[in-house]
């Protein structure tokens, strides 16, 4: 829809990495909203639905898995956005929780911006399509 900028969520304890991700989609047309901690996540999250979600695994200096617990929020919910898990950390313990929780990506940072906004809209012109397609299907 022209004028009509999807909505999505940066969830990362890094300051610089909020910023360049914020300026970046948004220059690319996507209302971003930004995250620091899980708590912040949460109270983004009730504000409304997002169009996409990106969530860094770890968000505590303890390399806890708190973007993990978000991904498995936002899988519950009723025609859940795409949800990018990113990592500084490879643990193929987290990579193999992320693929269970259906995670459209599960990335290892750096990663080209360039390229996951490409990820992205792909993904959400996908689930717009399936819902595109189930509407007309109950109302055909």
């Amino acid at each position: 829809m022209p004028g009509v900028s999807e909505r999505l969520l940066v969830v990362d304890d890094s300051d610089a990495v909020r910023r360049a991700y914020e300026s970046h989609f948004s220059r690319c047309g996507f209302e971003v909203q930004c995250a620091a901690s899980l708590k912040d996540a949460a109270e983004r999250l009730a504000s409304g639905a997002f169009s996409a979600v990106i969530v860094d695994v770890s968000l505590s200096s303890t390399r806890g898995s708190e973007g993990l617990a978000i991904a498995a929020y936002l899988r519950q919910l009723r025609g859940p956005p795409p949800v990018v898990v990113l990592t500084a950390y490879g643990e193929p313990q987290r990579a193999a929780a992320a693929a269970r929780l259906g995670v459209d990506a599960f990335l290892h940072k750096p990663v080209s911006l360039v390229w996951l906004e490409r990820l992205l809209r792909s993904r959400v012109d996908e689930r717009r399509g399936g819902h595109d397609l189930e509407w007309a299907v109950a109302t055909g």
